[in-house]
């Protein structure tokens, strides 16, 4: 349930009631509450927390600015604790709204200071509190402002209802957007078109876009469209990066060879993202399952699968999610899917779902799958989810099963033409002859594709980019051949020798269950298949 239904849920007898809402939002809450609530209900509106030990009254002036003021009542504790603050609700015989802040915070954490009692005690009387607001006939209700990522616990949440505060509409981005220009620009905000900041706003809070549009006006030389769209759009990356995501909004990669399975994939779920395919019934696409050792590709083909599809990429730290845990978790696909159409990629995505305690199963992990499993079976947006992990056995079974990712692919070491099309590509980068030309001849070309056998792209990248190193150290004209890369293939320990039984293990245990993400090499290059007596096959 949204915000908008706390007058509801009161109209409907609930007495205490959960509002989870970023701390930025926490002024634009106070003022909803305020007119939507409280002043609609001719009730005071109180707010208690820790900072000042009392309840100051809430209003809002004139022009909707939030004024607080001193709760002037004897009953009122100057300085108390949370839980003077409780003996206050249930002595006091005004009505009103109150509002406790950041509560589920307290819960959380034992509080010594509070006469050695802990969040039990604090459980005990939000438990009482509720019997007594329940059975009183005052018009009396509690609020319970959670700023902090912190939910309740599940003996007081299954009694108080939850409310969060979902991030604006579309349209109301616009709304924000022009209300805002005006003030910053007066008349002079008809000179941009407000429609191509409305995308780039989209994740933001009220307070972020406001916030975003100011700075952008305000670091730009000159005062265009070009001019604060650019500056808008650095602010939400910042503001994305605080949350520990990385907002790509056209990621800049270049195609990348082989996998070509992969790449049919990713046109076809772009064919089902249009609008016709809504026509047809086709449900939304929800995503892939990239697997495979380190150093295959996977991340770059996430990049570029965005790319293909058009869309922007949001990249997740899990470890971030780990320490968040599913309330961060939720919110972070809140903020996703307010930019849909998007693509959101999960790097190492096995690391969410690692036991960490004795029993072999961690709570947090559990909590975290749940989450996840519940919103990839409900989503209704645009949201392409990538995961990329080295070990499928990892992951839950939960996972796995059909119907929660539209196809899992095998990501493994580049045949041989895909060792050709990777190496182009990068020596491309350094070398113009590879750009329309082929310097190498077709033997030179079979040696050092066997040569580089079981290289990962990684390897092979980095072989053509120490090979140009080199000619550039040596000032040699920058011409990479089969010498210069010979050099450098034989510095270079792949990880396949490295690591062969882990890199097998995770071949053979990953290709009876995913798609693989290349067809067979049937070029020139692909290595002679022999029977055992030595005859060829074609």
């Amino acid at each position: 349930m949204k915000l908008s239904d706390l007058d509801l849920l009161i109209d409907s007898g609930s007495k205490i009631i959960c509002v989870n809402a970023p701390v930025q939002e926490r002024i634009t809450v106070l003022t909803h509450i305020y007119y939507q609530c409280a002043a609609s209900k001719n009730l005071p509106l109180y707010l208690w927390n820790e900072g000042w030990g009392y309840f100051n009254q809430v209003k809002c002036d004139l022009s909707s600015t939030i004024i607080f003021s001193p709760y002037e009542n004897n009953l009122q504790p100057e300085n108390g604790t949370i839980f003077t603050a409780f003996d206050f609700l249930l002595e006091s015989q005004s009505d009103g709204i109150y509002i406790l802040e950041n509560l589920p915070s307290l819960i959380s954490t034992s509080f010594k200071q509070y006469c050695n009692c802990n969040s039990t005690k604090i459980v005990s009387h939000l438990i009482n509190l509720y019997e007594y607001l329940k059975n009183s006939n005052q018009s009396k209700y509690l609020v319970i402002l959670a700023t902090e990522d912190v939910e309740l616990p599940q003996s007081l949440s299954s009694l108080i209802p939850t409310l969060s505060t979902p991030l604006p509409s579309i349209d109301k981005i616009h709304d924000i957007i022009t209300q805002s220009l005006q003030k910053l620009l007066g008349k002079s905000y008809t000179k941009l078109n407000v429609s191509d900041f409305v995308n780039i706003a989209s994740g933001l809070t009220v307070e972020e876009i406001n916030l975003g549009l100011a700075i952008a006006v305000r670091s730009g030389e000159k005062i265009n469209t070009d001019s604060i769209a650019e500056n808008l759009l650095s602010y939400k990356i910042g503001r994305f990066h605080s949350f520990n995501l990385n907002f790509f909004g056209k990621p800049d990669v270049h195609d990348f060879g082989g996998l070509d399975l992969l790449k049919k994939f990713i046109a076809q779920v772009k064919q089902d993202f249009l609008p016709d395919a809504r026509g047809a019934n086709i449900p939304l696409p929800k995503g892939c399952l990239l697997v495979g050792p380190p150093g295959t590709g996977k991340t770059l083909a996430a990049h570029v699968s965005a790319k293909n599809l058009g869309f922007p990429l949001v990249s997740v730290d899990t470890a971030a999610v780990l320490a968040g845990g599913a309330n961060y978790l939720k919110r972070l696909l809140g903020r996703v899917e307010a930019c849909a159409p998007i693509v959101l990629y999960f790097d190492e995505f096995d690391k969410l779902f690692a036991a960490s305690n004795e029993s072999g199963e961690d709570i947090g992990s559990r909590q975290i799958l749940g989450t996840l499993l519940t919103w990839l079976q409900e989503k209704t947006s645009a949201t392409f989810v990538v995961a990329t992990l080295n070990r499928l056995d990892a992951l839950p079974p939960e996972l796995t099963r059909v119907g929660r990712f539209d196809e899992i692919f095998y990501v493994g070491f580049p045949q041989a033409i895909e060792r050709k099309e990777i190496l182009t590509t990068h020596l491309a980068r350094f070398d113009e002859r590879y750009t329309h030309d082929d310097p190498l001849t077709e033997k030179e070309w079979r040696i050092i594709l066997n040569k580089t056998l079981n290289c990962t792209g990684a390897e092979l990248a980095r072989m053509v980019e120490k090979a140009a190193r080199a000619l550039f150290h040596q000032k040699q004209e920058m011409k990479i051949g089969l010498v210069e890369l010979l050099e450098q293939r034989d510095k270079i320990v792949p990880l396949y020798m490295r690591d062969t039984d882990r890199i097998l293990a995770i071949e053979n245990k990953a290709k009876y269950f995913c798609q693989p993400a290349s067809s067979p090499d049937v070029s020139e290059f692909a290595p002679v298949i022999t029977s055992f007596w030595g005859e060829v096959h074609n």
